[in-house]
């Protein structure tokens, strides 16, 4: 039996909800609603996670209208339901240590559990943990939500694999903002993230020997595998590990590095190894991600618009089949977004502004843009197929024993 807790709001809470209501009402921007489309990197609990810095749960009545606002909600199911996102992996971020008496494991077991509190509270939402619920759940008209657990912090052996599969985990992000047990991070993203620094240089650590034991632990339960915010050597390094076994992997929010030379984007040569395998590419939203070098700007584009996103888009389709490519938008993370302006008057400002993206991606030429929810369930059918029903029976099996954490809903 699981205890349930309250919410203990304060009075600067309250003041942001009751602001966020009013602007909550305002229409979808105009532009182009999908045919299924999916989203590889949502957050939609992130006020759970980040507690109490951050504010707004969708369907709260706090929503932002500035493009350049951070730690207040920019999610709403009516939003993406307008722009034809039909399902999407709910992103969870267990923080480095920064909960008193629960390690990294703990905070992502307590983050799957919420996971599951928010959708049984929020009827437009429904979580998805086979291809089979994913299609039941579009059918009803529920946006679907995949539970991805961002960063293997916690992940000090298989049976922590095992733990996070019974609990509901089916993507893991291997590594985040820094380099762990696992392996490697992309280089200079807290130096980037939060002090505006640009370090040259990629990491030199690629995947530990315990990381390849959890990739392949991974591969055993069909858990999807994400490589955003790995290091370029151990994007290499877990391909070397997939590809003989034709697991197909993904990079659920990233850009094109020949754009923005930063490891966090991925280079050409990398993107077309994992189309290649199958693998699914998901074009980020995140402003710092998508800047783009002054020598590689098309004429006319106006920088730090969202006609940076078009251009990383256009570029990645030109890489790699459209087909393999989908959103990866990061939304309700700590991200700053496109700035009105370019071929986006109204920027994006919050969710209800993704229509206008869209449209924006379609008239550059880009093809592909429907379908995407087709095309990840496809991909996760051939992770799932690899996948030991033996090793999946072992997994639940360990984890029936084990109290589940407590809930933050009534």
């Amino acid at each position: 039996m699981r205890r349930r807790v309250g919410f203990a709001w304060s009075r600067s809470s309250l003041a942001v909800l009751l602001l966020g209501a009013c602007a909550a009402v305002r229409p979808v921007e105009p532009g182009r609603r999908l045919v299924d489309g999916f989203d590889a990197h949502l957050h939609v609990t992130m006020a759970l996670a980040g507690k109490p810095l951050f504010q707004g749960l969708p369907g709260g009545g706090v929503l932002t209208w500035n493009p350049r606002a951070r730690l207040v909600n920019h999610v709403e199911a009516p939003h993406l339901a307008a722009a034809g996102i039909t399902a999407a992996f709910a992103a969870l971020w267990p923080p480095l240590a920064a909960r008193p008496g629960r390690r990294e494991t703990d905070e992502a077991l307590w983050q799957l559990s919420l996971l599951d509190d928010f959708a049984l509270a929020n009827p437009a939402w429904a979580v998805a943990r086979s291809p089979l619920e994913l299609e039941r759940a579009v059918a009803l008209g529920r946006l679907a939500l995949v539970p991805q657990v961002e960063g293997g912090e916690g992940l000090f052996s298989e049976a922590d694999v095992d733990r996070l599969f019974a609990a509901g985990a089916r993507c893991i992000t291997l590594v985040h903002f820094v380099s762990t047990q696992l392996g490697g991070a992309a280089r200079g993203q807290l130096e980037r993230n939060f002090l505006g620094l640009s370090l040259p240089g990629d990491e030199a650590q690629g995947l530990s020997e315990l990381g390849a034991r959890v990739v392949r632990r991974m591969i055993a339960l069909g858990v999807i595998i994400d490589l955003a915010h790995a290091s370029a050597r151990l994007v290499n390094d877990v391909l070397a590990i997939t590809e003989p076994l034709g697991v197909p992997v993904l990079v659920s929010h990233t850009a094109a590095r020949a754009l923005n030379d930063t490891e966090r984007n991925v280079g050409d040569w990398q993107l077309r190894r994992i189309a290649g395998g199958g693998g699914l590419i998901g074009v980020t939203a995140y402003a710092a991600q998508l800047e783009v070098a002054p020598a590689a700007r098309a004429e006319g584009q106006v920088p730090g618009t969202c006609d940076d996103l078009v251009a990383h888009w256009r570029h990645l389709a030109q890489v790699v089949p459209p087909e393999q490519l989908v959103f990866g938008s990061d939304l309700n993370s700590f991200i700053t977004r496109a700035a009105p302006g370019g071929a986006c008057p109204a920027g994006l400002r919050n969710t209800a502004d993704l229509p206008a993206v869209f449209a924006a991606v379609e008239r550059a030429g880009v093809t592909g843009l429907d379908g995407m929810t087709g095309r990840f369930l496809r991909f996760w059918q051939r992770v799932e197929a690899k996948a030991d029903g033996t090793a999946r029976a072992e997994a639940l099996a360990a984890a029936r024993e084990q109290p589940g954490p407590p809930s933050l809903f009534p």
